[in-house]
């Protein structure tokens, strides 16, 4: 997958900010399921590592600004941050030990896109309900919308 660099301001409200991150959402999920693939055909391709360190290094930009960005909407709770410290933990301990090792690197990518498809289904669906429901609470109420301007 190719990093874009966008040429427009970032997206000031969840109604634009949703799609981006959703868009990231299918990113990963896409990139798992080539990287599990390709290290189930154990073919010899000398970039898989650096595949892999790619996709480690856009999860963690993903769940970064996801944090931010929903708490911003007042829709993060902690069992939702903790839930992305698991699995940065997770990956940053399993590191190490899977860089130069395929079989183990593979089953940290199933033990990731595992993770990732609960998340995005459980935790990440109920947190963009909520800010759904904040967005439309602030758009029918024109003075919570000013408080919540107010308050970015």
């Amino acid at each position: 997958m190719t990093l874009r660099l966008a040429r427009r301001p970032w997206p000031r409200n969840w109604l634009s900010r949703k799609p981006l991150l959703e868009r990231q959402h299918d990113g990963l999920e896409q990139e798992l399921e080539a990287l599990i693939t390709a290290h189930g055909a154990q073919a010899p391709d000398a970039g898989l590592q650096r595949r892999f360190l790619k996709l480690v290094q856009r999860l963690g930009l993903h769940l970064r600004l996801e944090e931010r960005w929903l708490l911003t909407e007042r829709s993060l709770c902690g069992g939702h941050r903790l839930g992305h410290q698991e699995i940065k933990q997770q990956v940053q301990q399993a590191l190490p030990q899977c860089l130069n090792d395929p079989i183990r690197r593979m089953q940290l990518l199933m033990d990731v896109q595992e993770w990732f498809h609960a998340h995005r289904h459980g935790a990440d669906a109920i947190a963009y309900a909520r800010a759904d429901a904040q967005h439309k609470q602030a758009k029918s109420n024109p003075q919570s919308l000013q408080l919540q301007q107010a308050h970015r």
